[in-house]
């Protein structure tokens, strides 16, 4: 591909104001400008043009620079449409309208993950251990039978939005406050989920030579967390760089898994982004429990590939250059379009 001269352009996602939510989930929002920058720099290094293009509140002006600048390949890094996750789809879905390739998933794919729900209800229909859950969407009032501790998430965001040290709970009260919380804040239901004590791993996989491969798996070690603090990679740990949480939650890649541990989890990660339909790149996230059964807790078809997101940390790991990594994604998105019209 070096020096063919692609015209490649990048769409993402930029909100003017927050619709929802807290003031410091902008946070995430704003990681975006340094994975563009990467990706540029990967993109100009291999003898591509180079074209961004920031989805802001309307539409028009996105199909309009697409017609303008006829990219050859658009690298697909929108999130949300107008800051609603749930819109996700309608970027690629678009760009399947317009016949321009792109670079990961499907807008089926995407919807699907989108809805943690219908992930967990999927993985189950498969015989994959999943915590189990329940979706609500108004408050509960008094909830019979639970087995604390419990974990509350908005049902539909990313980079762990609306996830902090409040969402793991441990009586009625605290768990309807949260409840009360994701559905106000974030106007989406609220998730309630089964916690799981254990490790937490990342796989990130990426298709090459029309197979699915495992990279070097990572965990999150929790162990220097302070006492009364739940062992989870909430919003703070991700992005808040002050926070205690940010600089307790160490992340380990390869993480010290005895190797048949580290083949049940690759097979079960790689079988996941089968299931769902994902392409090109992928990362499961799951926990192992204290009897060494393996939970699934999310499949992101669009993953963080930022330079210090895991996703990255992964493929140096692996020993890829990370313009070699948007190399080689890039080359997927074409290789697809031609396979489609050659049909």
């Amino acid at each position: 591909m070096e020096g063919s001269g692609l015209r490649v352009g990048v769409l993402y996602n930029l909100l003017e104001r927050l619709e929802k939510g807290e003031e410091k989930d902008i946070l995430a929002e704003e990681s975006i400008i340094e994975e563009i920058g990467a990706i540029e720099e990967g993109i100009r290094s291999q003898g591509h043009q180079f074209f961004v293009m920031a989805v802001r509140n309307e539409i028009d002006s996105v199909i309009h620079w697409l017609k303008e600048i006829r990219p050859d390949v658009v690298f697909n890094l929108c999130e949300s449409v107008y800051g609603d996750a749930c819109l996700e789809m309608n970027i690629p879905a678009l760009l399947d309208l317009m016949r321009i390739p792109y670079t990961g998933s499907s807008p089926l794919t995407l919807g699907l993950c989108q809805d943690k729900g219908k992930v967990k209800d999927i993985l189950s229909s498969q015989g994959i251990l999943t915590p189990r859950y329940k979706i609500f969407d108004h408050e509960v009032g008094s909830l019979k039978g639970n087995v604390f501790p419990i974990i509350v998430k908005p049902l539909h965001e990313d980079g762990s939005l609306g996830i902090s040290k409040e969402s793991v709970v441990h009586n009625d009260e605290a768990l309807n406050r949260q409840i009360r919380y994701v559905i106000e804040r974030y106007r989406q239901p609220a998730l309630v989920e089964e916690y799981i004590e254990g490790r937490e791993l990342n796989v990130g996989l990426m298709e090459t030579n029309g197979t699915v491969g495992p990279l070097p798996i990572s965990e999150i070690d929790y162990s220097e967390f302070p006492e009364g603090v739940p062992r989870i990679c909430g919003y703070e740990a991700k992005w808040v760089q002050e926070s205690i949480e940010y600089q307790k939650s160490k992340p380990v890649c390869p993480a010290p898994l005895e190797w048949v541990m580290q083949k049940r989890v690759e097979h079960l990660a790689i079988k996941a982004f089968k299931l769902f339909g994902c392409r090109d790149y992928a990362r499961v996230d799951m926990r192992i429990d204290r009897d060494g059964k393996i939970y699934i807790l999310e499949v992101n078809p669009n993953p963080d590939i930022s330079p210090p997101s895991g996703m990255a940390r992964a493929i140096r790991v692996q020993g890829m250059a990370y313009s070699e990594f948007i190399g080689k994604v890039i080359e997927k998105a074409l290789q697809r379009r031609e396979r489609e019209m050659g049909r």
